[in-house]
């Protein structure tokens, strides 16, 4: 969304989180997309703490050593922030040009952003025109969050000509990449004048290590937008107290259910530390999902999408269906595109991880 140069070319999507940096770069194939390259690259603990890089040394040089070893095929990237510094809301407007907006889009924020406007970037997206009134997406992240997230990928070599928000990455992905075969282009832009007919609604949840983003949204756009400080590291800290493992013993045993050693973890003891996690999960959804409906009565959530690291846990999708009576789907951004070595070899089962990095490479290529 804080477009920081022209974004017409192929882009690498570049996801820089908590413990990991992950990267995706796509390109056409016909109507579709095809993975080019893939990479990802752990980070030290506390080197990037509640989205903040701390550790620029460390970070810049996970970013080069990623680029030299994916062999990504350019510099120009695009990265995404997220978490308690990014606002996001739909508010009315009386009818205007989209130039008059960009007039006044300051004047507008200032009434609905509970931050010093001089202090952040500002976007917006127009979702319709009426004869009167208009509904925009305005979202706002501070500056120095955005700022700090730019300086690593600088000091690597890079080019960064873009920066979005994590819940935009993902719905982008989800619509063009995900659903069923429905979609092949980015999410749609109303014309002037035009009022999309609302489609059902899709619930994302984007679950990582410490983090938890969840979206409800219509015709692509997000409609309704949560953060909650909460993840998987709950269950990874659990596991290595009860069982004296480093923090990556501890997701192995977490995502394949033995330990390095292949020795089975026993059930009930997976089960106290999975199912009360999922349990908190599906908690914080229902509240979403019940306040989404109570402002929407006559608009239904048709599908649930679920993404990042906890979309890995064996558990996850038959949970969230039994416990919010809903289709959940895991959000693959690469089931429909043919075969890759690099993805291969990193593991099939992580593909959710990566939604934000693929949301992010399709902005390289968006018209």
């Amino acid at each position: 969304m804080f477009s920081l140069g022209a974004h017409h070319k192929p882009t690498v999507g570049l996801d820089i989180g908590t413990t990991s940096i992950k990267a995706v770069e796509l390109r056409r194939s016909g109507s579709g997309w095809n993975l080019h390259r893939i990479g990802v690259k752990p980070l030290p603990p506390k080197s990037v703490v509640g989205g903040k890089i701390k550790d620029k040394a460390t970070v810049t040089q996970a970013i080069r050593d990623l680029w030299s070893e994916a062999r990504f095929s350019g510099k120009r990237a695009a990265i995404s922030v997220g978490g308690a510094s990014v606002i996001i809301k739909k508010i009315q407007l009386p009818t205007m040009t989209e130039l008059d907006l960009e007039d006044q889009i300051s004047t507008e924020a200032e009434e609905h952003i509970p931050f010093d406007i001089d202090e952040v970037y500002l976007d917006f997206q127009i979702l319709s025109h009426g004869a009167e009134s208009m509904d925009v997406l305005l979202s706002a992240c501070k500056k120095e969050v955005v700022d700090n997230r730019l300086e690593a990928p600088r000091e690597a070599g890079l080019d960064p000509v873009l920066c979005d928000l994590d819940i935009f990455c993902v719905a982008n992905a989800v619509e063009t990449l995900c659903l069923s075969g429905k979609k092949t282009q980015p999410i749609k832009k109303p014309a002037k004048g035009e009022k999309l007919e609302p489609s059902p609604a899709t619930m994302l949840v984007n679950a990582g290590h410490t983090h938890l983003n969840l979206a409800v949204t219509v015709n692509g756009w997000p409609d309704f937008t949560r953060d909650h400080t909460f993840g998987g590291d709950k269950m990874i800290q659990e596991i290595i107290q009860a069982h004296d493992l480093s923090a990556e013993e501890a997701e192995h045993m977490l995502i394949h259910g033995r330990d390095a050693r292949d020795r089975p973890w026993p059930a009930a003891s997976r089960e106290v530390v999975v199912h009360a996690f999922l349990e908190q999960l599906s908690n914080l959804v229902k509240q979403s999902l019940d306040f989404f409906n109570a402002g929407h009565p006559a608009q239904k959530v048709g599908e649930l999408y679920l993404s990042g690291g906890c979309a890995m846990l064996p558990e996850a999708i038959p949970f969230l269906n039994r416990m919010l009576n809903l289709p959940v789907r895991t959000a693959n951004p690469f089931a429909r595109m043919t075969g890759h070595a690099g993805l291969r070899a990193l593991g099939p089962e992580r593909a959710p991880e990566f939604l934000v990095a693929a949301g992010l490479a399709l902005r390289g290529d968006a018209p």
